[in-house]
């Protein structure tokens, strides 16, 4: 046997049947149901269907009458195209065409060895073809499919006519003179020799693990409009990726490598002239079909009449086809791809149409030779304007918007560039390309082809850029002149190297910049750049400092990790990296938590403040399981000010890890875990054993809307179980179970192994549940629902060892829904999740700068005020002062009291003018939102007391709370 699974003996029996059909849209009916169309005899209108024993008996279930031309069986399979040239045939006459020509012709090797040893090459035939040119570039190819063996005549027709006639024929001279021209004499030689050698009706490569078509396999819009398949029997088998074959690879490459202006490829049978799309029509179908329409109107048929080809776009032309070739052709690489299907018959008499066929094609590929040199278009060369060295530049015509994903339409390495145009037409072509400034111009297209150079300007920034201190809050930039520059745009960042952001904006010829925005002591870093008109690259970074105030918050990235602290108290740790000051001061950090996302900062959300580390580890009050947000902000104690940071990381605290029966029962007796997602949520009443169940309500049409669990790993003999009921439109809507594996959780496939009570007649939900029979999915009626005795389970086995995720998904059509899904009392058995967490307490607000913690107060510089610098401490989010004036007779005296103070180790009070001779006393105490720690605590010998002295100075006093730790 061969690759493949195939020998002379093993060949499946195939028939030719000519169907009958009604109108020519029947054609693409029966390319979407599945049959091996081999081509269409438009006149007779009927078309030819490669067809097995099933498949007539389906043609005639679905109606078709048909007759049977030839079948494959060993008398008639090899000798019916006996005459044709076979790849080895065809190879060893390019080989002497080569040897004959050697200025004129080069064999190029695509793909060294294909599958069953067959070559994949090209013919290139140009003028003095060993050496390097800038001329455009026209590729012909043939026998994609390996049963279309008169496409491989034409082929070798062409590289015949054009050597052997180049010394005596001026047209034939001026075309190779002129273009470089590839000709690949057969696109699939593997198949090709399984036609001659097995079978002849063989249509796809011979790929030994499952045959691909070869013109379904191309990347561009591959797999995306019906006009292939997925399945490995089927004659439209696309492959298992986009352009996963050698010979898909091979053409690939050499469409990259010339970038032709125009391509044909040569298809049999039914006279069609086609171009992209076959999806939809293409943004440029008015000048495309302008050139089909002009090929068809000189063209002849079998019948030797011209006009008679069906022109079109391939989807509406005949029937929608994805992963084509001259789709990629056109939409990857800006080649104009045309196709071209000859005869009206399947492999028709050698002796009695190969050479009629051959000789009418020669008007199509001379036709586009001469539309490559001289039809209606735009060319020209891209350079750059000061070395003149060539640019590969976009290339956009504002008439033309691509809205298929087309890639971008580039000048090649020689900074050549072509773009179809219509005769009589206005352009606007725009050149852009990185590092220089992008250029329009208007050109109109005559008959023939509008040359348009084009010289790209790169943008030169300005040089010898300085920056100066130039006094208080004040830095002076200057720059030189830059060439042609009508502007310069400054930018600064606090970081060298940015990211910049722009300071000003200066008309020339003013080569200098006061940037009057700054902050005393900080270094800041400028970049100029110049609008030549358009802007240049970055010139070189000058730094400076200004003397004045510094008036800048820290430099933070904000917080970067939460972390479940697994623990019998609940904890959330939470780590950060150093924020920078740039006015020298020294940093704390406040950390602000919510149970909600998105949230702003504030008082009332403020967890910690005073922190002098980069970590934190909160225990105040959290609930096991329940999420919560953190944002962590920077204060400079220097002045007090804090970023404005946004970055927002959450956690959901948990005991350790232990190995039982994960539950979930929407919040009865524990907390409610699973995430839920429009309309699912948890409602109060409607649960099977409590009252709580998660559930969707009545839901909308079009909807795909899933439940899903939390990562939960699994063990050996892990069982799933759960409650539902449910009351969802039969046979249209579906719910379903899906697992996934992490530790993406992206890739969900369907638990089957649950006993699912209902079957999905139908498809078109939004979800794309696939039809499928009793016992498959839950999809009925049921007024009222009600919970089965028994609930729902499945086996987890498969996933032993793995974290996995669950979801209840469910799915609705267009139209018609039901009461909705419920799902309750979730279990699964022999699983590794967290255990239950306590809440804990938050510790009452510290000593400021407790034994052993420098404090220090002074004089302010002016006025009565005192400055006092302390160390902050764990528990306290503000600070207040008392204070009393002296002298000190017997307990302290408190007068007066100052609230709000922060906690960043630095703060201010004003006790007023001190008597002469006496002096100020005073403390500071640590506080909360609603309660303050000791200051200084008397004991009784069995109790810690606050000393009571303070009590009811002023609106700073907070019952003191002595409860409580720092973590």
């Amino acid at each position: 046997p061969l690759a493949g699974g195939a020998s002379a003996e093993t060949v499946a029996t195939k028939y030719l049947a000519d169907v009958r059909l009604s109108s020519l849209d029947g054609v693409a009916d029966l390319q979407a149901a599945g049959f091996d169309v081999a081509g269409v005899n438009r006149p007779a209108l009927t078309a030819g269907v490669v067809a097995t024993d099933e498949d007539l008996t389906r043609l005639g279930a679905l109606g078709y009458t048909y007759t049977i031309l030839q079948s494959n069986t060993a008398e008639i399979r090899i000798a019916a195209h006996q005459d044709y040239t076979d790849p080895q045939e065809l190879s060893a006459f390019m080989d002497q065409v080569v040897a004959a020509h050697p200025n004129l012709a080069r064999k190029i090797t695509l793909v060294d060895a294909l599958f069953e040893g067959q070559q994949l090459y090209a013919v290139k035939i140009t003028a003095d073809v060993a050496e390097d040119n800038t001329r455009p570039s026209f590729i012909l190819d043939a026998q994609h499919h390996a049963r279309e063996v008169m496409t491989t005549e034409i082929a070798r027709d062409m590289v015949d006519y054009l050597t052997s006639r180049y010394e005596t024929d001026p047209q034939v001279r001026r075309w190779v003179d002129g273009i470089n021209i590839y000709v690949v004499g057969s696109v699939n030689p593997d198949g090709g020799m399984y036609v001659f050698r097995y079978d002849n009706m063989w249509r796809k490569n011979r790929h030994p693990g499952c045959a691909v078509d070869v013109n379904r396999n191309y990347p561009f819009l591959w797999a995306s409009c019906n006009g292939s398949s997925g399945e490995c029997t089927a004659e439209t088998f696309r492959g298992i990726a986009p352009g996963s074959e050698p010979e898909t690879q091979g053409m690939l490459q050499l469409t990259a490598d010339v970038r032709p202006f125009y391509t044909l490829s040569y298809h049999s049978y039914g006279e069609y002239i086609m171009y992209s799309y076959g999806c939809s029509d293409p943004d440029e179908m008015a000048a495309m079909d302008e050139v089909a329409q002009s090929l068809n109107a000189i063209l002849q048929n079998d019948q030797g009449v011209t006009g008679q080809y069906a022109v079109g776009p391939i989807w509406s032309a005949i029937y929608p086809v994805d992963g084509g070739s001259t789709d990629t052709q056109y939409g990857r690489h800006g080649a104009y791809g045309f196709t071209i299907e000859v005869n009206n018959s399947f492999q028709p008499d050698y002796a009695t149409w190969r050479d009629v066929t051959v000789q009418r094609q020669r008007t199509a590929w001379q036709f586009f030779l001469d539309r490559t040199l001289d039809g209606p278009q735009i060319r020209g060369t891209v350079t750059d304007a000061v070395t003149g060295l060539p640019v590969a530049a976009t290339v956009d015509l504002a008439e033309v918007t691509f809205t298929h994903g087309e890639w971008p339409r580039r000048a090649d390495a020689n900074g050549r560039y072509h773009r179809l145009a219509r005769s009589g037409q206005t352009y606007h072509v725009t050149y852009s390309a990185p590092g220089y400034c992008a250029r329009t111009e208007e050109i109109t297209v005559g008959s023939g082809p509008a040359v348009l150079d084009a010289a790209l300007v790169p943008p030169t920034p300005p040089g010898n850029v300085t920056a100066v201190g130039d006094g208080d809050n004040r830095i002076l930039v200057s720059w030189s002149p830059a060439l042609n520059a009508t502007a310069y745009r400054v930018l600064r960042s606090l970081t060298s190297g940015g990211p910049y952001s722009e300071v000003g904006l200066v008309a020339a010829p003013q080569t200098s910049f006061q940037d009057t925005t700054v902050s005393g002591t900080a270094t800041y870093h400028y970049i100029v750049r110049a609008l030549q008109p358009c802007e240049s690259q970055d010139s070189e970074e000058a730094s400076a400092s200004a003397t004045g105030a510094c008036t800048l918050a820290p430099g933070f990235a904000g917080v970067s990790s939460v972390t479940n602290g697994e623990q019998s108290t609940c904890a959330l740790d939470l780590e950060w990296p150093e924020a920078v000051s740039y006015c020298g001061g020294r940093i704390t950090y406040k950390v602000h938590r919510s149970p909600t996302s998105p949230f702003a900062p504030s008082p009332t959300n403020l967890v910690a403040s005073g922190l002098g580390t980069t970590r934190f580890s909160d225990r105040d009050a959290l609930a096991d399981g329940a999420t919560y947000h953190y944002i962590v902000r920077a204060v400079d104690s220097s002045n007090g000010l804090e970023d404005d940071n946004t970055v927002s990381l959450s956690g959901s605290p948990t005991g350790a890890l232990q190995v039982g029966t994960w539950a979930d029962d929407a919040g009865d007796t524990g907390a409610a875990r699973l995430a839920t997602s429009p309309p699912w949520s948890v409602h109060a009443t409607g649960g099977k054993a409590g009252p709580k169940v998660y559930a969707t309500g009545s839901y909308p049409d079009d909807l795909c809307s899933a439940l899903t669990t939390p990562a939960i790993t699994v063990q050996a003999g892990a069982v799933l179980s759960f409650a539902s009921k449910h009351d969802i439109e039969t046979g249209w809507d579906a719910g379903i179970v899906e697992v996934a594996e992490g530790p993406a959780f992206d890739a969900w496939e369907k638990l089957a192994k649950v006993n699912y009570p209902d079957s999905l007649s139908n498809t078109g939900n939004a979800c794309g549940f696939p039809a499928s029979g009793s016992g498959t999915v839950f999809s009925r009626y049921h007024s009222p629902p009600s919970y089965p005795a028994s609930d729902y389970s499945g086996s987890l086995s498969a996933w032993e060892g793995k974290e996995i995720k669950l979801r209840w998904r469910i799915s609705s059509d267009v139209t018609g829904t039901g009461a909705g899904w419920w799902i309750d009392d979730v279990a699964i058995t022999n699983a590794v999740f967290p255990s239950a967490c306590a809440p804990g307490s938050a510790p009452s607000p510290g000593e400021a700068s407790p034994s052993g913690s420098p404090m220090s107060a002074r004089r302010s510089t002016t006025g009565t005020g005192v400055d006092l610098s302390y160390t902050p401490r764990c528990g306290t989010l503000d600070n207040a002062v008392y204070w009393g004036t002296g002298p000190l007779v017997g307990g302290p005296q408190w007068t007066g009291a100052a609230c709000s103070l922060g906690n960043t180790g630095e703060a201010s009070f004003d006790p007023g003018e001190v008597p002469p001779g006496a002096f100020v006393y005073f403390v500071v105490v640590g506080q909360s939102a609603s309660k303050e720690g000791s200051y200084g605590r008397g004991f009784d010998g069995s109790t810690h007391t606050e000393r009571p002295e303070a009590v009811g100075v002023g609106e700073c006093d907070l019952p003191q709370d002595l409860t409580g730790s720092c973590p």
